[in-house]
């Protein structure tokens, strides 16, 4: 369906010329003091990138601050230490947290009179020399001046969303990555109804669930607090220590009665990548060739043959369309509902929406965002 009236949206993208950011951001903080809230791997990363760029944090906010191992002091929100920065000193929300955590966390800074709160989706980043940091949040690395030599299939996936709505997100996120300029993302969907697509105008179902990058089974505990139900389930989790979480909470319920829990990346055929542990996110591992660990990989075909999946879910760190290859038989075979996640490359926006419709035609796209700057960003295709 040709959507001809928004269509001068896309047009306008790809006739002007990209732009610079605003201007603004840290230049206007050189001189202040800044407090960082979080000291965990985002935010002791935030912490040397701002000493790079000549910016001495004072000090960390966090709830385990005893627990903490940080360069400078850290201290609980209601400490007395932190009494004399109230009034001037600036706050950087250092962590990932979802719009409700947000307003949490920024209502419990006020109430101790914190006055100048900032989040990262809300700091122009291009103002600080070294964009080290960024590599952190955005995995992929396409260049966004490639964007008009992929004008065909952008143009093709945007014409897959039916909604005003959707194809206004897919544009604002284009023009966010062109410009560079986190702050131009559109403000998401609360992250707790990730993958409940509750918004989306079809019958979501979770019957038979294949869940590739289950983490430590959020999603899994996510449905069935929201009274989903799951006849069978199949995890497929790197880090072995995760899937034993997962095995004990499965064996703790008598309404789950098929289960697989594997240890297992997800690709397009049987092979072992190198990868690097990490933390910083909601998966275990994130695939590079100079990681020193190894992660055996396998096809959805070839491990779950005969399984007949309701619903094939994918967060793994950009290995999505390998994924999706990986289960051509399954997909064309039984039509699961998808829910794939398309943020960890700025190509995956398209790519991916074009590649599920290329499996099987019949399938109703759907784009959801439940993270800031573009983050956590879901295709749904629905049969």
């Amino acid at each position: 369906m040709k959507h001809f009236g928004d269509s001068e949206s896309l047009n306008r993208f790809f006739a002007e010329k990209p732009r610079a950011g605003c201007v603004g951001g840290f230049s206007a903080w050189k001189e202040s003091k800044i407090l960082l809230y979080g000291a965990g791997n985002l935010g002791r990363k935030l912490y040397a990138c701002l000493m790079e760029n000549g910016v001495q944090p004072s000090c960390f906010i966090d709830r385990n601050a005893a627990a903490c191992s940080t360069p400078v002091s850290a201290f609980i929100p209601t400490a007395k230490e932190l009494e004399p920065f109230h009034e001037d000193a600036v706050v950087i929300l250092a962590g990932l947290f979802g719009r409700t955590q947000d307003a949490m966390i920024r209502h419990c800074l006020q109430e101790e009179g914190f006055r100048h709160i900032y989040a990262l989706h809300e700091i122009n980043w291009q103002t600080i020399e070294s964009q080290s940091f960024l590599s952190h949040l955005f995995i992929g690395s396409y260049d966004s001046a490639n964007l008009a030599r992929d004008e065909q299939q952008i143009r093709a996936a945007y014409e897959l969303f039916s909604t005003e709505e959707e194809r206004a997100f897919f544009l604002a996120v284009l023009m966010a990555y062109r410009a560079g300029d986190v702050t131009r993302f559109p403000v998401p969907l609360p992250l707790e109804g990730q993958y409940l697509a509750e918004d989306v105008p079809e019958q979501m179902d979770y019957r038979r669930l294949i869940d590739c990058g289950a983490y430590d089974g959020d999603t899994l505990r996510s449905l069935l607090h929201h009274g989903r139900r799951i006849e069978a389930y199949a995890a497929f989790e790197p880090q072995s220590d995760l899937c034993a979480g997962i095995q004990s909470f499965v064996q703790q319920r008598d309404d789950i009665p098929e289960s697989y829990i594997l240890p297992l990346g997800v690709s397009d055929c049987y092979e072992q990548l190198h990868f690097t542990e990490t933390s910083d996110g909601r998966s275990a591992a994130k695939a590079d060739p100079s990681g020193t660990a190894i992660l055996q990989c396998v096809p959805l075909d070839g491990v779950l043959h005969g399984f007949a999946p309701t619903m094939i879910k994918m967060d793994i760190e950009g290995m999505e369309p390998l994924a999706l290859a990986g289960a051509t038989g399954l997909i064309r075979q039984y039509h699961p509902q998808l829910a794939v996640c398309v943020y960890h490359d700025i190509s995956h926006l398209w790519e991916i929406p074009l590649q599920i419709k290329s499996l099987y035609d019949g399938y109703r796209i759907y784009i959801r965002n439940y993270q800031f700057m573009g983050l956590e960003t879901v295709v749904y295709a629905v049969p």
